[in-house]
């Protein structure tokens, strides 16, 4: 093998790098080898140098240094791949645990914010969310919330005790309840204890006012039984003035109808009277007791 010291300094540059067999020098491989996905040959250090050997009286003691420090290059090289391995697989776990962490408290959220708005029917708004980053790229929940209508219906206690009873139901509905749905819990228990106060104070209202209602209607009802009374006794009376009177023209009809009859009767008597002094009269002509030349009913005329 010719020494690398005696070629010319003016060909230095030209002299071809070790390529292994098989192998294009680089910058002369071909395209389909530059886009190769295959890792590039190496050639370890140590058999490097030995197939480069500069000449038979080169001092061993520089080519055992030369492997010991390729060597340690290797082995540190191989140390930092190791390290970064170890790194990645760390970095792995940690992700896969923050992963489990995100996705567990993306389904603790979500249970209980539909939970809310499940129990709270219509006066509950649909859930609304606030995420995170995972390290896969996707977009976890931690924290949400559900508006709840927590007002008093206006005018009806009736029905503002059955919207806080429902309230409450939603804001106790998840499992571990926050201390916010606490406070809600607890407004909704207040809003109940006036509404049913109101309700106590309208119901008062309500009865008495049946009570005076009924008050009312019961003198209204005496007024009429009494007024009934009256007219009753008032009709009475005049039912018994009529009868009275009616009696009364019944008795002077009665009393009118006998003077009459009694009349009738002296007149007819009277004539019975007359026709018999009149016979009398006429038969005492004839048996000559009295003279006939006298007119008729002289002796009527003398005896009247």
């Amino acid at each position: 093998m010719t020494s690398l010291s005696s070629i010319p300094s003016n060909y230095a540059n030209a002299v071809t790098p070790y390529v292994p067999l098989g192998r294009q020098p680089v910058g002369q491989e071909s395209s389909d080898l530059k886009t190769s996905s295959f890792k590039a040959l190496e050639q370890p250090a140590a058999s490097a140098y030995s197939e480069n050997r500069r000449a038979p009286d080169d001092n061993p003691a520089d080519q055992q240094q030369f492997i010991a420090d390729a060597d340690a290059r290797q082995a540190l090289d191989t140390q930092r791949k190791d390290q970064a391995q170890v790194a990645e697989k760390e970095r792995l776990v940690k992700d896969q645990a923050k992963i489990a962490e995100l996705a567990a408290r993306d389904r603790e959220v979500r249970a209980h914010e539909q939970a809310h708005a499940a129990v709270g029917g219509q006066f509950a708004g649909s859930p609304t969310y606030e995420f995170t980053r995972g390290p896969n790229g996707v977009n976890y929940a931690v924290s949400g919330e559900v508006s709840i209508s927590a007002g008093a219906v206006a005018g009806d206690p009736e029905a503002t005790i059955a919207k806080a009873q429902q309230i409450r139901a939603a804001a106790t509905a998840p499992a571990d309840p926050s201390a916010q749905d606490r406070l809600v819990a607890a407004a909704a228990d207040k809003m109940e204890a006036n509404a049913r106060a109101e309700l106590s104070l309208k119901r008062s209202s309500e009865i008495e006012g049946q009570e005076r209602k009924l008050e009312e209607t019961s003198k209204l009802q005496k007024a009429e039984e009494a007024q009934k009374a009256e007219k009753e006794e008032q009709t009475r009376k005049e039912e018994l003035e009529k009868l009275a009177k009616e009696e009364q023209r019944q008795a002077l009809k009665l009393e009118e109808e006998r003077a009459a009859q009694s009349r009738a009767e002296r007149i007819e008597s009277f004539n019975q009277l007359n026709h018999k002094t009149f016979d009398i009269n006429r038969h005492l002509v004839e048996i000559g007791v009295v003279a006939g030349g006298s007119s008729k009913g002289a002796l009527l005329n003398r005896q009247a």
